[in-house]
């Protein structure tokens, strides 16, 4: 039976320049083309292609401005002064500084327009993208079915960062806070199966689900190999930080191997990273799949990170052989060293690239396996959504 399906999220589904625009992308259309009428609403927290969006949804696309509140400027400094105190502040409170609040980010201003949006369209279920905009949820009645896709578990995020020699950045919050947002919800969609395990291990009435990202399938066999390397991604500082890693300690060693090794990059990430030989920046693409063609091996040498790493299941999906780290294998660790290779490091990296290189059957191994992994993950996905919408019109 078709829902109405309203979306509430503060990520445009386009372009999908991120992981995070890429997953609410395809998880919409597939519902969309599972036969259910999305309507789509992006509060303006990030800029997006407005024309693109509207072509995509049509009339139920509707665009919302956002208002930052005070509460989420709060941990950015602006004056010379606020950032030196904060620095000093930042080894003795550190948990306080870098967390905010479950609705810190979110702009009450928005309710009215809501509010107006669902009296129009009377929506079956409601999806908020992120938790930290799960107040949206309190302005629906409890006929309706609320859910929230989490993308990420914020429960002391900071700390990665932390860990890692790196500035905190983006969204962190306490256990409290979260449980108080996820709360909100009647079921919570899960990005891999451990941070659907935590989330289970703090709620009790919600319905915890995984729901990875689903992928574009292309088959393809290879046995002329251009000796090309890819790295798809944001600028985001894990990303930037990953591709930094693996070009100093990593590439130099390829290089005295296979002399006409070539290193491409796609997405903003090419932004941060300095020109050198043998590393070709094509930016932004509109089409991720010229990208892809252009590679023999895909890298994601990410170092640290939470959630699932959407360019990973991506790769698979274009049945590329992938090397990726422990941290890049979190939610896909059944299909380590069978759809993919894992490298913890540079020698690790530097063995397996050479592996695939130098063995064409293995080559074609893992992207057949890559594949069938993929396809498996994709429908495993799209069950488990079915069962949720169906067990929504009962």
């Amino acid at each position: 039976m078709s829902k109405k399906i309203l979306v509430i999220s503060p990520i445009p589904s386009h372009p999908q320049t991120a992981g995070n625009r890429a997953r609410v992308y395809s998880l919409l259309i597939n519902l969309k083309e599972m036969g259910h009428d999305i309507y789509f609403l992006h509060i303006q927290k990030e800029t997006g292609d407005e024309e693109s969006m509207q072509s995509c949804w049509g009339d139920n696309f509707y665009s919302i401005p956002y208002q930052e509140p005070k509460t989420a400027k709060k941990h950015s400094p602006k004056t010379f002064s606020q950032k030196i105190i904060r620095k000093i502040q930042s080894f003795i409170f550190s948990r306080s500084l870098f967390t905010y609040s479950i609705d810190d980010w979110y702009d009450d201003s928005v309710n009215q327009s809501i509010i107006n949006i669902s009296n129009q369209i009377s929506p079956h279920i409601v999806i908020v993208e992120y938790v930290f905009f799960s107040k949206a949820l309190e302005l629906f009645d409890k006929k309706i079915i609320k859910i929230i896709d989490t993308h990420d578990k914020f429960t002391d995020r900071y700390k990665i960062y932390q860990n890692k020699g790196q500035k905190p950045r983006w969204y962190s919050t306490t256990s409290e806070q979260e449980i108080k947002g996820l709360n909100r919800a009647n079921v919570i969609l899960s990005i891999q199966q451990k941070e659907t395990n935590w989330f289970s291990n703090k709620l009790n009435k919600q319905q915890i689900l995984t729901v990875g990202h689903l992928v574009e399938l292309h088959s393809n066999n290879y046995d002329n190999l251009k000796n090309t390397i890819l790295f798809v991604g944001s600028k985001n500082p894990i990303n930037v930080d990953g591709i930094n890693y693996f070009i100093k300690q990593v590439f130099p060693n390829l290089k005295s191997t296979f002399p006409n090794l070539k290193l491409i990059l796609a997405g903003d990430v090419c932004e941060e990273v300095e020109d050198f030989n043998d590393c070709l920046k094509l930016g932004r693409v509109e089409n991720l799949k010229d990208a892809y063609q252009l590679a023999d091996i895909v890298i994601s040498p990410v170092l640290f990170g939470t959630g699932l790493k959407i360019k990973n299941i991506e790769a698979l999906g274009y049945s590329k052989p992938l090397v990726t780290t422990s941290v890049g294998a979190e939610g896909m660790e059944e299909a380590a060293n069978k759809a993919f290779l894992v490298a913890n490091s540079p020698s690790d990296f530097v063995d397996a690239i050479t592996k695939i290189f130098s063995d064409i059957e293995l080559y074609n191994n893992l992207s057949n396996n890559a594949y069938n992994f993929a396809k498996e993950w994709n429908q495993g996905c799209l069950k488990v959504l079915g069962d949720v919408l169906n067990k929504a019109s009962q």
